[in-house]
């Protein structure tokens, strides 16, 4: 009779406290209409909002709390109307709800406000994706997010906690236990002002690793220091300023804590936090939290080191039955082996086997009912998969037949366009052809009309000088003596206009084929002793042939071979006046080629003008008798004896020519 009329009282005191709470909440209501002051409405709208927590009501009455604190531009309580709201969010896990009012929060708050709070919400958020669905998406985001968000000591609270509670959420929690202490010793760190949410938040979970890891006795020393701030918090700041806020609920959470460690209390803590717990149990409306409750008591009463008081143990399991048939069916086998064993402790049998045999039968029920509605879900699921796979297939059927109409379609485009570009690509090329061979004809008619008026100027010159000292000798008034001069000058012009007839004749014959002269084996010796003694050697000036003593056989043309010597002997001669002519050849057998030099000290020619010397009838000094075919030739002979012919850039001195011819 003792424990019903307990039991009946401890009804009777929540039925009156829920009663407070509507009477309270009636009053609060009316006097927001007969007040027309901002303050006084923001108030009532702090303590409806804490008299409604948990409740959808509360965010209602804080979103008005907020609006009415932004007609009057108080900051402060829009604040902190928005951070209830967000937290409220984070623990329904309401993203659209966090990253919304997250936004109003920095757009108001100060920068050192959102140093403190947003890592704290990052936390909150953290904590609340692991418990979700997201546990591993958002453990690898933090991994990701770690370096950006540690610049401050805030972040470096936020990175500490979160790494150590993603080992807590995989059950590593030695690995968990460093971090955790390291975040709640750099929250000493921050502003006294800053410090009550992150280490109440913080200690929590570090009470529940610390007996995760068989550390109980500093789990419920930390765990004193958390209610000892707590309460003190709550004295100072809420006390007076927000009479209807619900410490009971964050106590009841922390001596529930201490119940548990029963065995590492003393008896006068025992004692105490039971007290304190049924205190705040006549307070408790919510089924939750009475759920709560009686799972001390059940705690407390079976497992109290003085005298275990099962009879109050198990009336505290009947409780959570009749609460749990509501609020968790799931947990009602457990609830009811547990009334079995301690049925079993006090000896009585009879109802022990009653309250296993109900366990079982709600087991077997559940179990029961848990295939049944997997069958039925899967029946369900095979149902809409058939549905779908027919849609499908209708789907699949009604997509390939436009597919295949888009893909003739497309090949139809496709063949246009490839026509068409094709076509333009034709023309476009044709125009270019066009272009390039306008370009050519051009050119070759430049160089045409260039060398027609090269070759006039050329045989002008000789022809002048023939026909004017044809004409001197048969004029009679000129010395006789002088005219026998005359035919000597006739006799000169002649080999210089048989020369260039002869050059033009070789140019024209190499000019209109690439392809490699006949070459049989010849001593290069020999043509080169041969054309240094031909030249037309000048006093004043030294002749050298630095060649081998012994003969040097190569592959080549001779005729062409000689007249190249020939010419660069010639032009050598030309234009030195003193000095030295030397004619030299050296075989690079590794390479199997073998390079010709005709070095002089003339007057050389400008590095400017190397290539241009190689050119049709150039000429540096037009004032020397030449017709300026003669390097052009060289190089048109050499080229067809797959060989080269260059001017070396390293002598100083005059002009050294270098001819290189493969020796094979």
């Amino acid at each position: 009779m003792r424990y019903i009329l307990t039991t009946i009282f401890i009804s009777i005191s929540s039925i009156l406290f829920a009663q407070n709470m509507t009477q309270a909440t009636d009053s609060l209501l009316h006097l927001l209409n007969a007040t027309a002051s901002s303050e006084k409405k923001i108030q009532i709208y702090r303590d409806l909002a804490d008299i409604s927590i948990d409740t959808p009501d509360a965010k209602t009455y804080l979103l008005k709390m907020y609006r009415e604190a932004e007609k009057i531009n108080d900051k402060k309580n829009m604040l902190d109307a928005l951070n209830d709201i967000v937290t409220g969010a984070i623990i329904s896990y309401n993203k659209d709800s966090i990253i919304k009012y997250t936004e109003y929060i920095k757009k108001i708050a100060t920068t050192e406000e959102k140093e403190r709070l947003l890592p704290f919400y990052h936390i909150r958020i953290f904590e609340s994706q692991c418990f979700s669905d997201q546990k591993e998406t958002a453990i690898k985001e933090e991994l990701n997010l770690l370096d950006s968000i540690n610049d401050n000591v805030y972040g470096k609270i936020a990175s500490a906690y979160t790494m150590g509670f993603s080992f807590y959420i995989h059950g590593q929690f030695d690995k968990a236990l460093p971090h955790l202490e390291n975040a709640l010793q750099l929250t000493k760190t921050i502003p006294e002002k800053d410090r009550y949410d992150y280490q109440r938040y913080i200690t929590l979970n570090l009470c529940f690793t610390y007996a995760q890891t068989g550390k109980e006795k500093e789990s419920i020393k930390i765990m004193e220091n958390l209610i000892n701030l707590v309460e003190l918090k709550y004295k100072t700041d809420y006390e007076k300023q927000r009479p209807f806020y619900k410490i009971e609920l964050y106590l009841l959470q922390y001596y529930s804590f201490m119940i548990g460690n029963l065995p590492y209390l003393t008896v006068e803590q025992a004692q105490d936090y039971w007290n304190r717990i049924q205190i705040i149990g006549k307070t408790l409306t919510n089924d939750l939290d009475r759920y709560n409750y009686y799972l001390c008591a059940n705690n407390y009463y079976s497992n109290n080191r003085i005298k275990k008081d099962y009879p109050r143990a198990i009336e505290a399991n009947d409780s959570l039955i009749r609460i749990a048939k509501t609020l968790a069916p799931v947990n009602l086998p457990g609830l009811y082996n547990i009334n079995s064993l301690l049925y079993e402790e006090i000896k009585d049998y009879p109802n022990a086997l009653k309250y296993l045999k109900i366990s079982h039968q709600i087991q077997d029920s559940l179990t029961t009912d848990a295939a049944h509605k997997q069958l039925n879900e899967l029946q369900v699921k095979y149902d809409l998969n058939a549905l779908n796979n027919e849609k499908t297939m209708l789907e699949v059927k009604n997509k390939q037949t436009l597919l295949i109409s888009l893909s003739i379609l497309l090949i139809i485009v496709i063949s246009i366009c490839t026509y068409l570009y094709f076509s333009l690509k034709k023309e476009k090329r044709m125009k270019m052809e066009l272009k390039v061979l306008h370009g050519k004809a051009q050119e070759s008619e430049k160089m045409k009309q260039a060398f027609i008026n090269s070759i006039c100027h050329e045989i002008r010159t000789p022809l002048n000088a023939i026909v004017g000292f044809s004409d001197l000798i048969m004029n009679e008034e000129i010395d006789e003596e002088m005219r026998r001069e005359f035919p000597a000058e006739i006799q000169k012009s002649t080999v210089l206009l048989t020369g260039l007839v002869n050059s033009m004749l070789e140019v024209a014959n190499l000019d209109v084929s690439e392809e490699k002269l006949p070459c049989e084996a010849a001593d290069l010796k020999d043509i080169c002793t041969q054309e240094m003694e031909l030249l037309n050697k000048k006093p004043g000036i030294e002749y050298i042939l630095d060649i081998a003593p012994e003969s040097m056989i190569i592959q080549t043309n001779v005729q062409y071979l000689t007249q190249v010597i020939g010419h660069l002997l010639n032009n050598a001669n030309k234009f030195t006046e003193k000095g030295c002519i030397t004619l030299s050849y050296e075989a690079d057998k590794q390479q199997e080629h073998i390079s010709i030099s005709v070095t002089d000290t003339g007057c050389g020619i400008p590095k400017e003008k190397y290539e241009e010397v190689f050119n049709r009838f150039s000429k540096l000094d037009t004032f020397v008798p030449g017709n300026g075919l003669g390097l052009y030739l060289c190089r048109l002979i050499v080229k067809r004896l797959a060989g080269e012919i260059k001017i070396d850039p390293s002598y100083a001195e005059g002009t050294r020519m270098v001819v290189t011819l493969p020796i094979h």
